[in-house]
């Protein structure tokens, strides 16, 4: 048997059950649900991540760890099942969807993915508590005042919370968190670095009158910048990362009745609440930073890699790229101009440059048939033309170039674009 096999459900079930009893003591007396509730971030994860055949498995073990919890923590048998049953459903259908909308691509740094995420939890977890609500009034519970917004909150924060640090670290494999750029992880640890330090000082009730006299809510604002910087650098596992330290500190502290959103007359439910909000704002800067910087990196790659074929095939055919800016009159070259023509693309950066090489008889008319002149027409026609061009050993070769005009939305020529060949390769490259 593989280590795979035993591992990865033996760690979700020391995860989900720690997280299941540790939540489930933070339970609001008047609708019975539990005010937090990061163990559904942990099982919707699990199925996003998962091919459908290991679903019942992980919906097994956190339906016997939910029970378990509530029972342990003196939640009636009805209201331990009803909860539990709740949760896997409303996980599962979030799961299911959000599979189903966005195909082979599990992940949350694509836009279009993050997007469907973060409308299936918010439109799901807000039926499941409609549902819930429905469910206990229909039990009669004697204590319930049924409350479905707590539990939508609860469940949604451990959604947008939980199941990102699943899908980033699920697959996880020894690298740096940043990449192979050493910078980006010093820089990425510097901003790590202050928000948990910020987090402190605008969670942490001692901490915070050591340092300002007073708790300040307009602290809270600080750590969510730092959020926000973390997942420029350290893409989706340091975004998870991040959000998780803030996530943590924020709710102890707030547990703990500390904190700026605890009042001396207001209730630990509704502080909780209110964290869990700022918590969730949080996990939407992060994430969708984190997948604009993950689409970036990846037209980078996209380009550096058309870049690549660009090249190879000017090299192969002995070909070169210009593009001729009417403007300034100066020329672009792609490809190896040291190599085929025997001069360095610097020599010929100019439209004059070029011309002065051009034989005296082809001058005038290249530049009235390569269409440097050209004012733009409805319709844009490539062209070739032939003429004598002056290497680098002072002989003259015969060329060809094919190129056309790029005209604006005002009909002028914006850019010349086109490919020059040597008819006749030279005999010697000279080399600077």
């Amino acid at each position: 048997m593989k280590a795979s096999s035993w591992l990865q459900p033996l760690l979700f079930a020391i995860i989900y059950g720690l997280l299941a009893f540790f939540s489930i003591d933070a339970q609001d007396s008047a609708n019975l649900s539990t005010l937090i509730w990061p163990s559904a971030g942990i099982l919707l994860g699990a199925l996003m991540l998962s091919p459908a055949r290991q679903w019942p498995m992980w919906m097994l073990i956190a339906g016997v760890l939910h029970t378990i919890a509530s029972l342990t923590n003196s939640r009636p048998p009805s209201m331990a099942l009803l909860f539990t049953t709740a949760d896997l459903t409303t996980m599962a259908a979030i799961a299911a969807l959000w599979r189903y909308r966005v195909g082979e691509a599990c992940t949350l740094t694509q836009p279009r993915s993050l997007f469907w995420f973060i409308g299936l939890v918010l439109v799901g977890c807000i039926a499941g508590g409609l549902v819930t609500d429905e469910a206990l009034e229909w039990l009669h519970h004697p204590t319930a005042h049924y409350g479905w917004s707590t539990w939508a909150i609860s469940v949604g924060i451990g959604c947008l919370t939980g199941a990102p640090l699943v899908m980033a670290w699920g697959n996880f494999r020894v690298r740096l968190i940043g990449g192979p750029n050493r910078q980006n992880l010093l820089i990425g640890l510097l901003w790590f670095t202050a928000l948990l330090v910020t987090a402190e000082i605008a969670f942490d009730g001692p901490t915070s009158t050591w340092v300002f006299g007073d708790t300040n809510y307009e602290l809270t604002y600080l750590p969510l910048l730092f959020v926000v910087l973390v997942a420029m650098v350290w893409e989706e596992r340091g975004t998870t990362l991040a959000l998780v330290t803030l996530a943590l500190v924020a709710g102890v502290n707030t547990l703990q009745g500390e904190g700026p959103f605890v009042f001396e007359a207001q209730q630990r439910s509704l502080a909780l609440i209110e964290v869990q909000g700022y918590v969730g704002a949080a996990a939407l800067m992060g994430l969708t930073m984190s997948a604009i910087n993950a689409s970036r990196q990846q037209a980078l790659q996209l380009a550096a890699a058309w870049k690549v074929r660009f090249e190879g095939a000017l090299l192969s055919s002995r070909h070169l790229m210009y593009e001729f800016d009417p403007h300034s009159g100066k020329i672009s070259w792609g490809g190896e101009v040291q190599a085929l023509l025997g001069l360095s693309a610097a020599s010929l950066a100019t439209l004059d440059d070029f011309l002065a090489r051009v034989h005296p008889d082809d001058r005038q008319p290249f530049i009235d048939n390569a269409q440097f002149n050209d004012k733009g027409s409805d319709e844009i026609l490539t062209q070739s033309y032939r003429f004598r061009f002056r290497c680098a050993d002072g002989e003259y070769r015969d060329a060809v170039v094919t190129g056309a005009p790029i005209v604006d939305f005002d009909g002028e020529v914006y850019r010349v674009d086109g490919l020059l060949h040597l008819e006749s390769e030279l005999t010697m490259v000279q080399r600077v």
